[in-house]
C-alpha cells in the first residue's frame, strides 16, 4: 500500500520454470512499470510481457485508475510506488526476490498511463528511464511534468493517431522533457 492506499499490481519475472508463485531465476533483473490506458486493462498488454520478461526484465503492472474517472496523479504515484516497493524487495531478505532486483528501473506507459509515466518520473530517484506510446496529457499535466524528468527519454507516436494525437500530447512532453538524452519515434 501507499499511504493506506492498496496499489494492487501483476508482477511477471524471470522464473526457474513457467508457472505462478515460482521461484525467481538466478540473477539481477531491472524493473519496468507499465501504466495501462484509459478504461484499459493490464490484460491488453501481454505482448509486453511476452517480449520484456523473457529478455530478463521484472514488469509491474498497477491495475489502478481504471474507471471512467481515474486520477492521473494517484496513477503517477503509483506507478513511482511499484518501481520503489520492487526495489525494496530486492533488498529484503525474506522476500522471493531479495538479490533479483537490479538498481536501474523504467516507467512506461501507453496513453493515459504514457502520460502518468511523467507525473511518476519528476520526483522519483528510483527511475532511471522513461519510455511511453501514444502518451496523453494528463491533469496534473504531463508536459509540465516532463520538465522534471530528466533522465533518458524514449516517446513513441503515431502519425496519424486520432485518438491522441501527437501534437497537445506526445510531441509536447519530448519538447518539455528536461532530458539531455531523449528521442522521438514516429511510427
Amino acid at each position: 500500500s501507499r499511504g493506506g492506499r492498496s496499489i494492487p499490481c501483476e508482477v511477471y519475472y524471470p522464473a526457474t520454470t513457467a508457472g505462478a508463485n515460482v521461484p525467481v531465476a538466478a540473477g539481477a533483473f531491472p524493473v519496468l512499470a507499465f501504466g495501462h490506458g484509459f478504461v484499459m486493462t493490464v490484460g491488453a498488454y501481454a505482448n509486453f510481457r511476452q517480449a520484456f520478461v523473457p529478455e530478463g526484465y521484472i514488469l509491474v503492472l498497477p491495475t489502478t485508475e481504471g474507471g471512467f474517472a481515474p486520477s492521473h496523479g494517484d496513477f503517477g504515484l503509483d506507478l513511482a510506488f511499484a518501481i520503489a516497493a520492487m526495489q525494496a524487495e530486492g533488498v529484503t531478505s525474506w522476500s522471493p526476490f531479495f538479490g533479483h532486483v537490479f538498481s536501474t528501473a523504467a516507467v512506461m506507459g501507453h496513453s493515459m498511463g504514457g502520460g502518468a509515466s511523467f507525473l511518476a518520473a519528476g520526483g522519483a530517484p528510483a527511475i532511471t528511464t522513461v519510455v511511453n506510446f501514444a502518451a496523453a496529457e494528463t491533469n496534473p499535466s504531463a508536459v509540465a511534468a516532463a520538465g522534471n524528468a530528466a533522465m533518458p527519454t524514449l516517446v513513441f507516436s503515431g502519425s496519424e493517431d486520432c485518438v491522441v494525437p501527437a501534437t497537445g500530447n506526445q510531441q509536447d512532453m519530448y519538447s518539455a522533457s528536461a532530458s539531455t538524452c531523449k528521442a522521438f519515434v514516429s511510427i
